[in-house]
């Protein structure tokens, strides 16, 4: 815990607006728009009520940002969690860019750009789903590995299941963008919006686990947790469709 307003002061900013400017929620696409365009260190925290990046500037620079999405944190009364400089991936807070160098900062213009920029696409109108995902044929063929996944002695075979696991994995994947987009795009209110961030963790994790298990019941199981994910995704970017076209 280090507090702010001594050699560094923080801009606190809402997923929301970073991955609306960045137009996506995915971090290496968003950690690449972000060193682009801030050049400096970007601490990113995803859990707890909010989901916030956190900017971090000279002292006594972005005064001008105080709102409830974007805020430069008191000076001297406000203490930041700062991650180890080798933490650099969930989970818990984690260096998105981290410093290169002492007294490494965020260009002052580029946060005001930032913020800019996903403000200004927020208030824009967007598809909920992702043009040429065909979320029928997605959840149709997720419903089918789901159906064909009791592993017996000697077939299916550890092949077939890792097979099935990979196609389990490239659909979340497919999928995992659009959820991210939307929930960036939704009011930090919206109770979607919880149900989008629970379901873009949700899936994190499950990619983020081993994949090369021997064990065919294991591997079945994987794809199984992989399946069941990829078909939450589908339901709720449906759902956004049909309120998107019911408006």
């Amino acid at each position: 815990m280090l507090p702010t307003g001594h050699t560094f002061d923080t801009v606190r900013i809402s997923a929301a607006i970073i991955h609306a400017a960045a137009q996506s929620g995915d971090p290496d696409t968003v950690g690449a728009y972000l060193a682009r365009v801030l050049d400096g260190p970007v601490i990113h925290d995803a859990y707890g009520k909010g989901v916030w990046y956190y900017a971090l500037v000279a002292v006594r620079a972005c005064r001008h940002h105080d709102s409830p999405d974007v805020q430069r944190l008191t000076p001297k009364t406000t203490w930041l969690g700062v991650p180890a400089v080798a933490r650099t991936g969930r989970p818990g807070a984690y260096w998105l860019i981290p410093p290169r160098r002492p007294a490494d900062y965020c260009a002052p213009a580029g946060v005001d750009e930032v913020v800019r920029v996903g403000r200004q696409r927020i208030a824009e109108p967007s598809a909920p789903v992702p043009a040429g995902l065909d979320l029928e044929r997605i959840g149709a063929e997720c419903e089918a590995l789901l159906d064909g996944t009791t592993p017996a002695v000697d077939s299916p075979s550890l092949e077939d299941a890792k097979e099935s696991t990979q196609r389990a994995r490239g659909y979340l994947m497919l999928l995992l963008p659009g959820l991210q987009d939307a929930e960036a795009r939704l009011s930090s209110d919206d109770p979607v919006r919880s149900r989008i961030m629970l379901g873009v963790t949700e899936a994190h994790r499950q990619l983020g686990l081993d994949s090369s298990s021997v064990n065919l019941a294991r591997q079945y199981a994987h794809m199984q947790r992989l399946a069941r994910c990829c078909l939450g995704a589908v339901d709720l970017l449906q759902a956004l469709g049909a309120s998107a076209a019911a408006r």
